[in-house]
């Protein structure tokens, strides 16, 4: 780096350190109050090919989830779809073969990085601008330690000093990368969605009750072959971002789910064919609020299954002839596989 660059980076540092000086780590978020009570664990990736990559825990123990292989030598703008809700500085997709962070929102559309595991196709994302960490999707980084959308993205400086990953141009003086993961505000055990029009769509909170949210405009009958379920296993969500959640519908190294959409994505002239199609189940508001990008579905709790896992948080599970009972395996494209299904209920809790 030149001796101006330097300058340069230091005095960005100094200011963000003066601005926010006493203030608790992670205030200058612009998401979400950064409370160190609730933080869950922190992924640290140095920038150094070969380093290990780690979850790194409150109590300042840390798990390895494998060595660094790539560096990205570049952004990606125009992101897909849906990366460009939000302001910068955040996860914007979660999925079991890639994470996809929101650096900015520039001429109405994301710009983005991704973090991929080495084994992996990913259409959103490219080897120039992901980090490509040694490991395979739907388990570890991309499964139990997977970041929920909403998560906060820093950079560490060269003296140090995390700052907001809201600008491309920071990225040229990092020497790390953190994505900080917190415990939501509020507990939900699970989200319930009748697969039927005017189907009620709620979650249950950690006190037992229900809550409303949504309705379904249409249901889904039919799977199709996406992409990323190929590296989830069956009944467990694949991906989760501000405009989609994808459940895989059959084993790993197959192709087949179902998605779910709010109404107010298909009105983007690239989706409205999926209003037609019956792979996707359509969600809106009660009141037809926009629901892109809100909590508790697209935004916050959902995280992708662990194939690896005993736990349920990322599971999902159907209800058939009034039975709850797992997901039916089923792979490739169809119309009609998913038509028995009366009603669907996603975990968000172990």
């Amino acid at each position: 780096m030149s001796r101006r660059g330097l300058c340069v980076a230091l005095l960005l540092s100094l200011l963000c350190a003066i601005l926010f000086a006493g203030a608790r780590p992670g205030e200058c978020s612009l998401y979400r109050s950064e409370d160190p009570e609730r933080l869950l664990y922190t992924i640290h990736i140095p920038l150094e090919v070969r380093a290990y990559v780690q979850v790194i825990f409150p109590d300042g123990s840390a798990k390895d989830m494998g060595r660094l292989l790539a560096i990205p030598t570049t952004s990606r703008h125009p992101g897909f779809t849906a990366s460009k809700y939000g302001l910068g500085g955040q996860v914007i997709a979660s999925a079991s073969n890639a994470h996809h962070i929101q650096i900015s929102v520039e001429d109405g559309a994301g710009r983005t990085m991704s973090i991929i595991p080495a084994v992996t196709v990913v259409g959103a994302s490219g080897f120039d601008t992901s980090f490509v960490v040694d490991g395979v999707g739907g388990s570890g980084l991309w499964g139990e330690y997977s970041p929920p959308v909403g998560s906060p993205v820093y950079i560490v400086n060269q003296i140090g000093i995390p700052v907001l990953f809201s600008s491309a141009y920071l990225f040229q003086y990092a020497t790390a990368l953190q994505v900080r993961v917190y415990r939501p505000e509020r507990e939900l055990e699970y989200i319930e969605i009748e697969n039927e029009v005017m189907g009620k769509a709620w979650y249950r909170d950690a006190d037992g009750e229900d809550h409303q949210f949504a309705l379904v405009v249409k249901p889904v009958s039919g799977t199709g072959r996406f992409q990323g379920t190929f590296y989830q296993g069956l009944g467990m969500v694949r991906a989760n971002h501000p405009g989609v959640i994808c459940v895989s519908t059959c084993d790993k190294a197959m192709l087949g789910g179902f998605q779910i959409i709010p109404l107010s994505h298909t009105y983007n002239t690239e989706m409205q064919r999926m209003r037609d199609m019956n792979q996707y189940l359509i969600l809106r508001g009660i009141d037809f609020e926009d629901l892109t990008g809100q909590e508790p579905f697209f935004r916050g709790y959902m995280r992708p299954g662990d194939i690896d896992s005993e736990g349920r948080s990322g599971t999902v599970i159907c209800k058939i002839d009034g039975e709850w009972q797992e997901m039916p395996n089923v792979y490739g494209l169809t119309e009609d596989g998913l038509a028995d299904i009366e009603a669907f209920r996603i975990y968000l809790q172990e």
